[in-house]
This record gives structure tokens, C-alpha cells and sequence, in this order.
């Protein structure tokens, strides 16, 4: 689509900027076309031979006054607007076909009789039948406007369709951009909604100094998510760099009892991916299962890998994975695939399973 458009403007605005050389020279390469196809057909039929210039010269003649009129008429039926927009057409076309034929005729006679290019033509007798050289050429020129209308009219309805074609690109984008912008803002408000619950569950349970120690690091996550770059999509190990800064808040609630584990392939880290896109994985990693897990020493792995060019992101912790949790209809896990699809379309997948014991959340991206 968008080579497609793009050529079509600059293709017009040569065609506008050079309008009436372009007309001439069209209209001269259709007289010469025609002269040639006539000669051969006069040859074919064995005419008496006459002096080729002589042979052509009134044809070449009415086509270069086309190169001259058409200019005119079609700026004449791009300003013909409502109402009675087809009433305009119709006598534009008319008229059109009446100037051409009128100038033609005129022209011809002029330049025959003070060049004397025809050695055939006599002015006398050329002047007495001036109407009936006038009536037979009106009928052609008013067929030629009418097929230089419908080449306009598809033209214009061409161009008409190219604008609107890439209008609708245009706001398709701005949209795509501002449910993107939205869906991320609501990450924060719902992450630190729950950060400060925590803080004020650890101050009413006298634990002043680790709610003090949350604070310091949900400051220090808050700075790092302000004044990072706002482009929609990050490099992954920059996601994962903001993941380190968010375990750290959740870890002082585990102490040293969480295992976190980080196995990521070098050639990874670098691929583009949606900016806190893992962030509510692992808040719902800790929400559903780390928080609720038994085990004395929980796991949480964060992996990525590509699989025949498709990149691959899991995390896997502890626990057992809730029907709720399953359907997916929580702030967070919704909002991870809605902008999964905003981003890739059919191209990207989430999945939530229970496998070999623990809750396995993974994001597929294909190239």
C-alpha cells in the first residue's frame, strides 16, 4: 500500500506541473499515430499517391489544437461542482468539442493559405464549406470529449480512492497509536494501585523498614519509567533491565526465600518488543502464585529464545494456576494481549498453562 500511494501523488504532481507540454506532446504522438495508420490504409487501397506533408497535415493539425484544448477543459471540469454537476459536464463536453472543432477549421485554413504547406487546398472552395468542414469535425471532437470524460472521470475517481485509501492509513495509525498510549497508562496506575496496598499492609504490620525500602525502590522504578524513551516498542533487554527494577520491589517481601533466575540468549536482547509488556506477567506471577505458594523456596525463571526466528518469552514460577486466572480477564494479562494484537496482529500469541508443576506465561512473536 504505501509505495503504491506514494507514487501516485508524485506521478500527479509531474502531470500538473508539466500539464501543457505533456498534452501536446500526447496529442502529436496520437496525429502521428493516426497519420501513419491512415497512410497505410491509403496504400492498402491504392489512392492515388500524393505528398506525404500534404497527406497529413490537417490531421496533424486538429490533434495539436487537441494538445491545446484539453488543458483548459479538464481544469473547466475539475471546478464543475454541485449543483447540477452532470448538466456542467454535458455542456462542457459540447462546448469543448464546438471550440475544437471551430479553431481547427479556422487554423487549418489560416496556415493552408499563407504557408501553403497543401498544395491541394484551394482557400475559395475550402471557405464556401466551411460549415460542413465544421459540422463533420464537431461530431468527432464531441466523441473525443466524451472519452477524455470518462478517462477524467476515472482518473479523478482513481486518485479520489488513492487519498482516501491513505487518509484512512493515516487515522488507522493515530488510532492504533493512541489505544497503544492508553493501554499503557494503564499499567501504571494499576501497578502502583497495588504497590501502595503493600506498602500499607507492611506499615500496619509494623514493618516500617522494609515498606520504607518498597517506597525507595518505587521511587527509583517510577524515575527509570518517567524519563525512559516513550517509543512504543524497546529493545528486550531494556524490558528486562525494567523487570530487574520491579522484582526488586517485590523481592523485599520474599527476602532471601525467591529464587529469580534469568536465562536469555545473547542474540534476543536486541529484537523489539512492546514497552512493559512482562511487567503484568509478573505481577500476576506474584499476585496468583508466588504470593499464595507453600513452597519454602519458590522459583521464578524469565526466558527468551528464538525458535526458527520466532522469539520466544516465558516466565515460570511456582503455584497452580486459578480458573480466573486461566480466562485471562484481569487489567493485566487483557491488556498484555490487546496490545499484542494492536502490534502484530495474527503474529504474535500469548499463552497461560500449567506445565511440570508451575504456572507458565509465554509471549510468541514471529518475525
Amino acid at each position: 500500500m504505501t509505495t503504491h500511494q506514494s507514487i501516485m501523488p508524485i506521478k500527479s504532481e509531474i502531470l500538473h506541473k508539466y500539464k501543457w507540454p505533456a498534452s501536446l506532446l500526447f496529442w502529436l504522438f496520437v496525429g502521428i499515430l493516426y497519420v501513419l495508420y491512415t497512410t497505410l490504409l491509403d496504400m492498402h487501397a491504392s489512392t492515388p499517391p500524393v505528398v506525404w506533408y500534404q497527406h497529413s497535415s490537417y490531421k496533424i493539425a486538429v490533434h495539436i489544437v487537441w494538445g491545446v484544448v484539453t488543458v483548459p477543459y479538464l481544469q473547466l471540469l475539475s471546478r464543475a461542482g454541485a449543483p447540477n454537476k452532470w448538466v456542467k459536464y454535458i455542456l462542457l463536453t459540447i462546448a469543448a468539442a464546438a471550440i475544437h472543432a471551430f479553431v481547427s477549421v479556422i487554423s487549418y485554413g489560416l496556415l493552408a493559405s499563407i504557408i501553403s504547406f497543401d498544395t491541394t487546398f484551394e482557400a475559395g472552395r475550402y471557405w464556401d464549406g466551411g460549415f460542413y468542414h465544421f459540422s463533420r469535425l464537431f461530431f468527432i471532437s464531441w466523441l473525443t470529449t466524451i472519452v477524455i470524460f470518462i478517462a477524467w472521470l476515472g482518473w479523478e475517481n482513481l486518485q479520489a480512492n488513492q487519498r482516501q485509501a491513505k487518509l484512512n492509513a493515516e487515522l488507522q495509525s493515530q488510532l492504533v497509536q493512541t489505544q497503544l498510549q492508553m493501554l499503557r497508562m494503564q499499567l501504571n496506575p494499576h501497578f502502583i494501585f497495588n504497590t501502595f496496598n503493600t506498602i500499607s499492609m507492611m506499615v500496619r504490620a509494623n514493618k516500617n523498614e522494609e515498606a520504607t525500602d518498597m517506597l525507595a525502590k518505587l521511587a527509583e522504578l517510577l524515575r527509570i519509567s518517567l524519563y525512559k524513551n516513550e517509543k512504543q516498542l524497546i529493545p528486550l533487554h531494556k524490558e528486562l533491565e525494567y523487570c530487574r527494577h520491579y522484582l526488586d520491589i517485590e523481592l523485599v517481601r520474599f527476602k532471601d526465600r525467591l529464587k529469580v533466575e534469568f536465562d536469555v540468549q545473547p542474540e534476543t536482547e536486541k529484537i523489539l518488543v512492546p514497552g512493559m509488556i512482562l511487567q503484568p506477567l509478573l505481577e500476576n506471577a506474584f499476585k496468583h502464585g508466588l504470593m499464595n505458594s507453600i513452597d519454602s523456596s519458590p522459583i521464578l525463571r524469565i526466558e527468551s529464545h528464538q525458535l526458527e526466528n520466532d522469539l520466544i518469552i516465558s516466565i515460570k514460577n511456582t503455584g497452580k494456576l486459578e480458573t480466573t486466572v486461566f480466562n485471562g480477564n484481569g487489567i493485566g494479562l487483557q491488556n498484555v494481549r490487546e496490545r499484542l494484537k494492536l502490534h502484530y496482529g495474527d503474529k504474535a500469541h500469548f499463552a497461560l498453562e500449567q506445565q511440570n508443576g508451575l504456572v507458565l506465561a509465554s509471549i510468541n512473536i514471529a518475525s
